[in-house]
């Protein structure tokens, strides 16, 4: 405290972790703050310069950004990373424009989507599954009715209920902040409460929350058809889905879920449970009957 009495109290942003998407726009703001700098010196009469020089108005910075020093890039990215984290602190959400989540919607033909057979379905009890995110990447898991369509993106409609950690987004019918990132190897654990209709999710054993503080991810949701286990992995992505056939296999069931009554969702199963796979774009196509090369008897 100062001696006329002032004492700085600055919001408290230990906690708040930019996602991917986040992180990507500290990028743009950092280019588009350098390309207005840059400019207003030209305005003003600066040219480029191997050094600077003040009376001569030349500057070595008057470069394309991606030309930049990398101190000057990381000074930049700084201070718009804390201004970004500064709002999501005063409760602000910065989620990807519509022109990103349009072009994250049309690579939806390189996501691999795996769901239980329907069969399996759970209209009551409290059920848990684990989910390992090997490569750390574009992914998402959660739960879904089982008339979810293969050709839908997990989340966008009002079937699948899912955590996507790469973004650290919690999505159905949209998507909301919630929780944190994973990391390569993190293990995501599965919780619905057939009950009192509500879902938890983990990571590594510890209960994700909203930015309102709550532990239930999604509430008030329908059970009529039940629910079963969803997944869906970009890319090159690698993920392993544990329905619990063997409860010793679960990494952090014993930390989060056994205590609060949650059954492993496979257990007391004689056989693997059924899985289907699917993409969104076919594998083969119909073959033109003037090709060129294939000749059909």
């Amino acid at each position: 405290m100062m001696s006329n009495g002032y004492k700085p109290s600055p919001l408290d942003l230990s906690d708040i972790k930019l996602t991917p998407g986040q992180e990507l726009l500290v990028d743009k703001l950092a280019e588009n703050a350098h390309n207005v700098w840059a400019k207003d010196r030209i305005k003003q009469g600066w040219t480029y310069g191997i050094q600077q020089d003040l009376k001569s108005k030349r500057n070595p910075r008057l470069v394309p950004y991606s030309l930049l020093d990398e101190r000057t890039k990381k000074s930049n990215r700084d201070s718009l990373r804390e201004a970004i984290r500064t709002l999501i602190g005063y409760g602000y959400n910065i989620d990807p424009s519509d022109q990103e989540g349009a072009a994250e919607r049309l690579s939806i033909d390189k996501i691999r989507f795996f769901r239980v057979e329907r069969t399996y379905a759970v209209k009551t009890g409290k059920w848990y599954f684990e989910f390992e995110a090997v490569t750390g990447g574009d992914m998402r898991v959660g739960w879904a009715r089982p008339g979810c369509k293969p050709d839908v993106e997990l989340g966008t409609d009002e079937l699948a209920f899912v955590f996507d950690g790469y973004r650290g987004h919690c999505l159905n019918m949209g998507s909301r902040m919630f929780g944190r990132c994973w990391h390569a190897g993190d293990v995501v654990g599965c919780m619905i409460n057939m009950a009192d209709k509500s879902m938890i999710f983990t990571l590594n054993g510890e209960i994700l929350i909203t930015t309102k503080g709550s532990e239930l991810c999604f509430t008030d949701f329908e059970t009529d058809d039940g629910f079963i286990p969803v997944c869906s992995l970009g890319l090159a992505q690698v993920g392993r889905m544990n329905l619990g056939k063997d409860a010793s296999t679960f990494k952090y069931y014993t930390m989060c879920g056994l205590q609060e009554g949650f059954e492993p969702f496979a257990v007391n199963m004689n056989r693997e449970v059924t899985m289907w796979f699917s993409k969104r774009l076919p594998t083969f196509v119909n073959v033109p009957k003037d090709h060129n090369h294939i000749a059909v008897r």
